[in-house]
């Protein structure tokens, strides 16, 4: 897979996440370490208070990452060569 369908992978992703809350009354969306995005019917209230209980919210200072078969989510850190991470991928988000 070139680089271009890993950061087409990573801008769907993304795009998805920010559609989310449109979806969020009765539809879930996730997106597997594989990178495959999957909608599926919101469970009840009590089963997803349960599953929410350990997840960790996307920040705006992180990304999703794609390499090989893995979907990673990166954040905003300072690298040890003092350039921080989004500035070396050229990364330039609006807030």
């Amino acid at each position: 897979m070139s680089r271009f369908n890993h950061v087409l992978l990573a801008a769907s992703g993304l795009a998805c996440l920010f559609a989310l809350p449109a979806l969020a009354d009765d539809r879930v969306m996730l997106i597997s370490p594989t990178g495959q995005i999957s909608s599926m019917p919101m469970p009840d209230k009590a089963m997803m208070e349960k599953m929410m209980a350990h997840a960790t919210p996307v920040s705006p200072d992180m990304a999703i990452l794609v390499w090989g078969t893995k979907t990673y989510m990166v954040k905003n850190e300072k690298m040890p060569d003092g350039k921080m991470t989004f500035d070396v991928w050229g990364i330039k988000f609006e807030r």
